[in-house]
């Protein structure tokens, strides 16, 4: 994915200044939702190694039998060891997005 280099420098200015993505759009005359598509853009495009062959990423699940029926909460555990609790009552829709970012 090329990313439009003026909108590279707006993140990359955003990021450095500490404001809010609302103030710094509202200082700079731009349109937030624009901006914040683009800032996720930016985003993947730093992350991608474009020599790395994609794979797939391990995953473990509990068999629903060692799952308690009273469990409220998912927790993800990501490679670099960061770990995120959600609800069990997010959407599935919401969670796959998710999931497609975290990859």
């Amino acid at each position: 994915m090329k990313i439009n280099a003026h909108w590279r420098r707006h993140v990359e200015a955003w990021r450095e200044s500490g404001l809010s993505q609302a103030v710094y759009c509202r200082q700079q005359g731009l349109n937030h939702k624009t901006f914040s598509v683009w800032t996720r853009r930016v985003q993947v495009d730093l992350t991608l190694d474009k020599n790395a062959p994609l794979g797939l990423l391990p995953v473990q699940v509990e068999s629903s039998a060692s799952v308690a029926s009273t469990q409220t909460s998912i927790m993800l555990r990501l490679a670099h060891g960061a770990q995120l609790e959600l609800s069990t009552d997010v959407p599935p829709p919401w969670l796959a997005e998710l999931l497609r970012c975290l990859a």
